[in-house]
């Protein structure tokens, strides 16, 4: 099994946003351009994160094991 890679939309607003700061949502559950949903842990979007929240489109790397490899904003 090699690398996969997943292209997907993510769109929070603020409050979804602040809901991880506090501790409440630590997840999200996105759908691939590919159809497959996959589930991310919130703290890879940080970096991301505006005061209006969050939206773009992201392309996930993963191992050959499913695990977490990369996450960069395409757009």
């Amino acid at each position: 099994m090699a690398e996969r890679s997943y292209r997907f939309r993510l769109l929070l607003s603020a409050e979804q946003v602040l809901s991880f700061y506090q501790g409440h949502i630590t997840a999200v559950v996105v759908q691939a351009d590919n159809g497959l949903r996959v589930q991310l842990d919130l703290r890879h979007f940080r970096r991301y994160f505006q005061h209006s929240g969050l939206d773009g489109r992201f392309e996930l790397l993963t191992d050959e094991n499913g695990k977490f490899k990369a996450l960069q904003k395409i757009n």
